[in-house]
């Protein structure tokens, strides 16, 4: 009797202690860093930026939103574990002002894009970087530097080519 006592209560310690590590995969953690252009003496204020849930179903969207302030400076306190694709916007009142002025654009980033739209009166850079991770109860700094770089690359012919893609 008591060893069958003793495993009842092995059985429910090991089932709370896989309940307890489910749990902490879906805390939220916290994400915060710096935008900025070239290096971190040109923040990029008052870019909006938003954490698109790339698991996004009908039934679940973790995406998430906030403002760089001054300083450049971003946080979100509260987002839940999993991949994100990261959107990055600024606003501009010419196109000249637009610091990216390729047809096609990247950041330092390895799956990263920028293009640039008009909406309304404005013209928008709108960039998207590809993968951010987020773990359960895990805070994470992650700057982006929004440099633009030529989405193509040159042959030795000085021909334009395509950069590859990743696979």
């Amino acid at each position: 009797m008591l060893t069958r006592l003793i495993w009842v209560l092995a059985f429910v310690v090991a089932g709370l202690t896989v309940i307890g590590q489910a749990n902490d995969s879906k805390k939220a953690s916290a994400v915060k860093g710096t935008i900025y252009r070239g290096d971190k003496s040109h923040p990029v204020k008052g870019a909006y930026i938003i954490l698109l849930d790339q698991n996004k179903s009908g039934n679940s969207d973790n995406s998430v939103d906030a403002t760089a302030d001054e300083n450049g400076n971003y946080v979100f306190d509260r987002v839940a574990a999993g991949r994100y694709t990261v959107s990055i916007r600024t606003w501009y009142d010419r196109q000249e002002d637009v610091p990216c002025q390729f047809l096609m654009g990247k950041t330092k980033d390895k799956d990263s894009s920028i293009i640039v739209l008009k909406d309304g009166a404005k013209f928008v850079e709108q960039i998207f970087i590809k993968g951010l991770s987020v773990k359960g109860g895990k805070d994470t700094e992650r700057d982006f530097d929004i440099e633009c770089k030529s989405a193509f690359s040159w042959d030795q012919r000085g021909q334009p080519s395509q950069a590859p893609s990743a696979p």
